[in-house]
C-alpha cells in the first residue's frame, strides 16, 4: 500500500510537470518557426516575418498538450488511488 501523503506528492509531481511541459510545448510552437524562417525571409528580403504570426499555432498546440495532460493526470489519479486502497 501505497502512504496517503506519498500520494499526493506523486500528483503534485506529476501536476508541476504537466505544466511545464504545456508551457514549452507553447515556447517551441511559437519560436521554432520564427528562428527558422526569420533568416530566410530577412535574406530574401520580402517582407518581415513577426513572431506574432505564429502565436495561433502555438496556443493551438498548448492547448491540445494541455487537454492530454488533463487526460495523463486523471488516468493517473485513479490509478494510483486505486493502487492506494483509497
Amino acid at each position: 500500500m501505497i502512504n496517503q501523503s506519498d500520494v499526493q506528492g506523486r500528483l503534485r509531481l506529476l501536476r508541476y510537470g504537466l505544466v511545464v511541459m504545456v508551457i514549452v510545448a507553447f515556447l517551441v510552437a511559437l519560436l521554432a518557426p520564427y528562428s527558422a524562417t526569420a533568416p530566410v525571409a530577412n535574406a530574401a528580403g520580402t517582407t518581415p516575418i513577426q513572431i506574432t504570426d505564429f502565436l495561433g499555432n502555438a496556443l493551438l498546440y498548448a492547448v491540445i498538450v494541455a487537454v492530454l495532460a488533463v487526460v495523463v493526470y486523471v488516468v493517473y489519479t485513479m490509478m494510483i488511488r486505486r493502487g492506494s486502497g483509497g
